[in-house]
């Protein structure tokens, strides 16, 4: 007993000093440590305690389970009205941790590990080693960007940015906890949650493969999992991919345990992480055929289905999975979500089928994160290994985890990208028993040859994997044809155009937004609004020729076009160089002596959400009038001037709120007008650059527009008007406070004589 209490009780004082040290605050990078402390490591050792297994399956699913009780504490204080309170959401957290110290009846001593520890080291060792060297030196890339302004508004009391993402909340959640709790964070604290799912996931994978074969299939399958590309890729950048594999492999497992020996706290395991899976995202889905095949085998070879328990299991599933997809359905953004599945992804459209062919897109993108030789050793590996299987028909389910989303992606999505990482939890099991049937078959005088060259080939593949992912100098994914990893052969001549994540680069936005100054603003780029938004914590920027300074980017992976003229007359200010790499210029329309070159890497970037999401801004003048039966409202406008003379501009920016998805795109105009047209600017807003069928519910647009007035324009006043109509048919957009009106009358402007 007094050993005991002499456990919890320390655990319990560090979880509480944590908190305690989080609410007061503790100077950086202090206090982002702690808040990883607070939301993985302590809550992991105290689940461990009220878990069962061996050591390594008390802690990969400690791991699992933690990490989805972060993503509900913080969804659930995401969903109180207004900005989320910081020590609400630290209190929250510990308390995720205390409780297992409550509940657990028994003390907590070290069980058998049941593995040679040194393969599992080893495994852990060097997946962790691939996915955190050199985890800060990216920036955000462009979805990265997304989750984390999104997070940051939540932060600071956008209640409806969850619904907007198309996608399941638990990527922007992880986040959240982390900045919440620790005040400011950076790229490296925002990545680190996916660099430890990435590992629990690696070890996820070893324990499935020990559950359903012996310990050298997981060791080898364990080994394949450390260096697989997208698995090192993912667990590099703010996304869902890492988790989706843990979740997932964690539900199989889970089914597996179930089927043998049908206790139904392993049902209810299954429920719980398949439902987590589904919070990452869709892609959790392929692994319900294993999952099904199992339990229906169960049930099979019983004779019945236990109704009861597997009622229980779904309600405890639906409960985590309808926390968030509940709302999510009510909201006007899910149709859109839908339509983005079924067209963008699967290619399904008016007229056209659900098959299709995407193997050449498939091998280009498996071959682009990993070596060939990888790829063509765990594809005949896995050949082995199914071999074995229908030899013992036994564990179809290790067939169905790899086959099912193979043909998925290669017969069912016309743009599968790096949604092929799902491939492979599956397939390095299958991998892994094809190694340990060929390492038990060969002869003790063949054995060591055969072992060499599985060494060799897994060196090579994984050294492929540092070049491309980890090593920056240089960075090879951008400079593919002068810097691409020599004796390594690929059967394609330009690696995929898009969908590509979790590869080493900088562009100097940290350096840059600490020298420009409000006077700078607004700036244009050709760098995408999803990076520079957060690097330059919501800086006035445009994508009109209205601009103080323009910041072009070298080697941009999403670049957006410009026009060059506009550099015309525009002065070279700084020259931003990474690793002595020109990665940025910035001109500037003031008159510069010399220009200055500086060196961005090291620069830091530490932001608060008040900094990355700050109060938006709805216009010098307020208006507040919905068009469209609700579709959008104009919340106000700036105008530069309200007197012109004949031959100048007005410059009038307009503020659109988003309330429903557009499935047409709609022109803006702007007129002034006494009776008769005087001068107009009609365009898609900003400058034809962001359509309206890209505008997302809740999103503010500011929508800039520049008026040249003609040199005969008659001296007077004038209304200045604005409205939206159809591109197609013309149809303006009605008002709807008075559904016969289809303009908005903003002020008067007084055109002055010469």
């Amino acid at each position: 007993m007094k050993r005991l209490l002499n456990e919890r009780l320390t655990l319990g004082v560090l979880i509480l000093l944590t908190v305690g040290l989080l609410l007061v605050g503790l100077p950086l990078p202090w206090s982002p440590l702690l808040a990883f402390l607070l939301l993985a490591v302590w809550p992991l050792l105290a689940w461990m305690r009220w878990l069962d297994g061996d050591l390594l399956a008390r802690g990969v699913m400690a791991g699992g389970l933690v990490l989805l009780l972060d993503v509900l504490v913080a969804l659930v204080v995401s969903y109180w009205p207004g900005d989320v309170a910081a020590h609400w959401q630290v209190l929250g957290h510990g308390v995720v941790a205390l409780l297992p110290l409550v509940v657990a009846k028994r003390p907590f001593s070290l069980p058998a590990l049941r593995w040679d520890w040194r393969w599992v080291l080893l495994v852990a060792g060097i997946t962790a080693v691939l996915r955190v060297t050199h985890l800060g030196y990216a920036e955000f890339q462009g979805d990265e960007g997304v989750i984390m302004v999104r997070a940051a508004a939540i932060l600071t009391g956008d209640d409806g940015e969850l619904f907007l993402h198309q996608k399941g909340p638990a990527e922007i959640l992880l986040p959240l906890a982390m900045w919440q709790a620790g005040g400011q964070i950076n790229e490296f604290w925002a990545r680190l949650p996916f660099a430890w799912a990435g590992v629990l996931a690696g070890l996820a994978v070893m324990l499935l493969a020990r559950e359903w074969f012996e310990e050298k299939t997981a060791v080898f399958a364990g080994l394949l999992f450390a260096i697989m590309g997208f698995g090192v890729a993912f667990g590099r950048i703010v996304q869902y991919q890492n988790l989706v594999m843990l979740w997932g492999t964690l539900a199989v497992w889970q089914a597996v345990r179930y089927g043998v020996s049908g206790e139904r706290r392993y049902l209810w395991g299954t429920a719980v992480f398949l439902a987590s899976g589904l919070l990452a995202h869709y892609d959790a889905i392929l692994v319900t055929s294993a999952i099904a095949w199992l339990l229906v085998r169960r049930w099979w070879q019983n004779g019945r289905i236990p109704w009861a328990e597997l009622g229980k299991a779904v309600g405890l599933g639906g409960v985590v999975l309808f926390s968030f997809y509940a709302p999510f359905v009510l909201n006007p953004n899910f149709g859109r979500t839908g339509q983005y599945l079924l067209r963008d992804r699967l290619g399904v459209s008016e007229g056209s089928g659900w098959i299709s062919w995407s193997g050449t897109a498939v091998w280009r993108m498996l071959t682009f994160y990993n070596s060939t030789y990888y790829i063509v050793a765990i594809a005949l590996l896995a050949v082995v290994g199914v071999w074995w299987l229908v030899r013992q028909r036994q564990h179809f389910g290790a067939v169905l985890l790899f086959i099912i989303p193979l043909l998925f992606y290669l017969f069912v999505v016309a743009d599968p990208r790096t949604h092929v990482y799902t491939l492979f939890p599956g397939w390095l099991i299958l991998a892994g028993l094809g190694t340990a049937v060929i390492d038990k078959a060969v002869t003790s005088y063949w054995r060591i040859g055969w072992r060499v060259v599985w060494v060799l080939v897994w060196l090579v593949s994984g050294w492929y994997v540092y070049l491309m992912l980890v090593d920056h100098t240089p960075e090879r994914q951008r400079t593919w044809a002068e810097n691409r990893p020599s004796f390594y052969p690929v059967t394609w001549d330009e690696p995929p155009l898009f969908g590509l994540f979790g590869f080493p680069h900088q562009a100097g936005w940290r350096l840059a937004a600490q020298l420009l100054t409000a006077a700078d603003f607004p700036y244009a780029s050709n760098e995408e609004e999803e990076i520079t938004n957060w690097y330059m914590a919501q800086a006035p920027r445009t994508h009109c020729p209205n601009f103080q300074t323009f910041i072009r980017t070298f080697q941009t992976q999403d670049e957006l076009p410009y026009n060059p003229d506009w550099l015309q007359g525009m002065s070279l200010r700084y020259e931003v160089l990474v690793n002595g790499r020109l990665a940025m210029q910035i001109f500037t329309r003031q008159p510069v002596d010399e220009v200055t070159r500086l060196e961005a890497e090291g620069i830091a970037r530490w932001l608060t959400p008040e900094q990355a999401a700050p109060p938006t801004y709805g216009g010098q003048y307020p208006v507040r009038i919905t068009l469209g039966g609700k579709r959008v409202q104009l919340l106000g406008y700036d105008v530069d001037k309200t007197a012109v003379s004949p031959g100048e501009q007005l410059t009038i920016t307009l503020y659109w709120l988003a309330l429903t998805p557009f499935e047409r795109n709609y022109q803006v105009f702007t007129h002034l007008f006494n009776g008769q047209l005087i001068a107009q600017h009609d365009g898609a807003p900003e400058c034809a650059i962001n359509p309206t069928t890209r505008w997302e519910p809740g999103q503010i647009i500011p929508d800039p527009h520049t008026i040249p007035i003609p040199p005969d324009a008659p001296a007077g006043t004038v209304s200045l008007l604005a409205g939206m109509y159809d591109l197609i048919t013309g149809e303006r957009m009605s008002l709807d406070s008075d559904p016969s009106q289809t303009v908005i009358h903003l002020q008067e402007i007084e055109i002055t004589p010469k």
